[in-house]
């Protein structure tokens, strides 16, 4: 499918291959059929228990682990259960997939039936077809599974040259091939258990509200990354993990605490804010129904 990296490469002081590496491309859509909608993650009901979540992805997202946990805990689900890991640095779904079986846990946790949510990352392509045979292989080992694709930020995002027109542009095409991609997958199957995290809409609104002045503590775009690349310092990575705890248990992070200074370095006023952007973001979207319970 051809990328449409060429809006941003006309305007763009980075190039777009650059510009989308670790966090998403933009590709054209392959699919005019109307897709189920998928564009946030939260279930139709609040969660009533933890759940069991394998993280499977690059930098911008397998951070999310240990903090998911401890909000979790936090909120009285006792019984969420980080099930596994794998990272691999600015990987997308096609390459994790196409690891041989004795270098890939992925697979080999799916199999055992166990997992009730799979999280992936697109990573510069899409539609990625590791999507779909991660997607097809979940639902064989576990009908009720939800498998949850973080959309990322864009690479070298903080630069003081970045053409927002442009990235806005080739982030809502990347959106739409997201979607088509996914509402493809849900009907192939017959339900919708495949959804998106639209990180990337929640950092959007944080540049827009730091513009304005209006968000606590944080004076500057780039403060939020520990690098010129883009890696998430401490409040991005806290914004992550309350728009992945409000997809997954649609219940509002705010109020938590667990990720308060001296936890993390980003202070309490400062995670107050970022947890009711999180929830504005990802709240009230079509998604995935939330697990069955346990028996």
């Amino acid at each position: 499918m051809k990328r449409i990296f060429a809006i941003l490469a006309a305007t763009a002081t980075v190039s777009a291959s650059i510009l989308f590496t670790a966090g998403q491309g933009r590709v054209m859509a392959q699919s005019a059929a109307p897709p189920v909608p998928a564009r946030a993650s939260t279930a139709p009901a609040a969660a009533t228990h933890g759940v069991s979540v394998y993280i499977c992805g690059h930098s911008f997202h397998q951070f999310i682990d240990t903090p998911l946990a401890m909000l979790a805990k936090e909120a009285g689900f006792a019984d969420h259960k980080t099930a596994g890991k794998f990272f691999v640095g600015g990987s997308r779904p096609i390459q994790i997939w196409n690891t041989p079986d004795g270098k890939n846990p992925t697979r080999t946790a799916l199999k055992a039936g166990n997992i009730d949510i799979l999280t992936l990352s697109p990573h510069v392509e899409m539609p990625d077809k590791g999507i779909d045979l991660f997607a097809d292989y979940a639902l064989t080992h576990n009908p009720n599974i939800r498998v949850m694709l973080q959309i990322s930020w864009p690479l070298f995002l903080a630069s003081p040259s970045t053409d927002w027109i442009s990235v806005r542009a080739a982030f809502k095409s990347y959106m739409s091939a997201a979607n088509a991609q996914i509402g493809n997958i849900n009907r192939r199957h017959g339900k919708a258990y495949v959804s998106l995290v639209p990180v990337a809409d929640a950092v959007f609104k944080l540049h827009t509200d730091i513009e304005a002045g209006t968000a606590p503590e944080i004076r500057t775009f780039r403060q939020i990354f520990s690098d010129d690349a883009g890696h998430a310092a401490s409040p991005l990575q806290n914004l992550v993990t309350f728009c992945w705890f409000a997809a997954i248990y649609n219940k509002s992070p705010e109020g938590l605490t667990s990720l308060d200074a001296p936890r993390t370095s980003t202070s309490a006023a400062t995670n107050r804010y970022l947890q009711k952007l999180a929830w504005d973001v990802v709240h009230g979207a079509p998604v995935a129904p939330a697990p069955a319970p346990k028996s």
